[in-house]
């Protein structure tokens, strides 16, 4: 089998079981390590579809074989432990479950647990960093598998280092260039008739593209969750009056100038501050 045929078995897998197909994924995934024993993403993915703690275990500790120092795993590993611990410990006791709080763990021994989040939700499929009980709604596929919303927002919050300061700054210094921008687009480009359409097409990515570079500046490179929206709403907020005045004075034709810095203009402005 060659290595491409090898890793669409992996990402069809994967597929699967970020729809809920977990049947499917297993079936998949198992096939996958079979092609690929040395894969470390084959066996986190086999790890958050298989159904029993034992099977999951034994899925970490593959990982953990091939990379000693995988986090994923490590963490994955540890809350399984725990679990199976405190199963054996419970059963050596007392063989059935009996209050309310233990049922949900029993449940996740048989592989039937609900989602975190939407707990009417059946699912089998896990975060593999904090071993959540996820739905497919939830899942977010990564590189090394799938993640719960909250692990997903705390890589993210590591990832941003600016604060409000910056959003403040951002606004003020986003729509007083826009406002230039988008009245030379309307006054002076407008002008050009169908040639409108050709030199708006190059010259709305470049403008916002310098005031996304201003802005990025500004706030010393600081990354933050909303920066990029900031920016691209006052954009559009300061091309908005002038695409009003040219639509109450019936000039259709101009409106090429101001629209096309207004879409292109934020669509560039979203893809530059991400």
């Amino acid at each position: 089998m060659s290595d491409t045929t090898k890793t669409e078995l992996l990402q069809q897998g994967l597929a699967a079981a970020r729809v809920g197909d977990l049947e499917d994924a297993r079936r998949l995934l198992m096939q996958a390590t079979e092609q690929m024993p040395d894969n470390v993403e084959v066996w986190l993915g086999l790890a958050g579809v298989v159904e029993s703690l034992a099977e999951k275990q034994e899925c970490f500790q593959k990982v953990l074989a091939l990379d000693p120092n995988n986090g994923e795993a490590k963490a994955g590993l540890a809350l399984v432990e725990q679990k199976l611990a405190a199963l054996a410990a419970e059963q050596s006791t007392d063989g059935t479950r009996t209050t309310s709080e233990e049922a949900p763990d029993s449940q996740t021994e048989s592989g039937v647990t609900v989602c975190y989040r939407h707990p009417q939700t059946e699912t089998g499929l896990r975060c593999n960093r904090c071993n959540k009980p996820i739905c497919p709604k939830c899942a977010h596929r990564t590189p090394v598998g799938f993640r719960c919303p909250d692990c997903i927002r705390e890589q993210e919050n590591k990832y941003y280092t600016g604060g409000n300061l910056d959003y403040v700054i951002a606004a003020v210094i986003a729509f007083p260039l826009s406002l230039i921008v988008a009245a030379l687009f309307t006054f002076i480009l407008g002008g050009f008739g169908f040639f409108t359409l050709i030199i708006g097409f190059v010259a709305a990515p470049f403008a916002a593209g310098i005031i996304a570079e201003t802005v990025r500046w500004a706030v010393g490179r600081r990354r933050s969750r909303y920066l990029r929206h900031i920016v691209a709403g006052a954009l559009i907020l300061a091309t908005a009056p002038f695409i009003l005045l040219l639509l109450l004075n019936g000039n259709i034709w101009a409106l090429l100038g101001p629209g096309l810095f207004a879409f292109l203009g934020a669509t560039t402005v979203l893809a530059r501050l991400r």
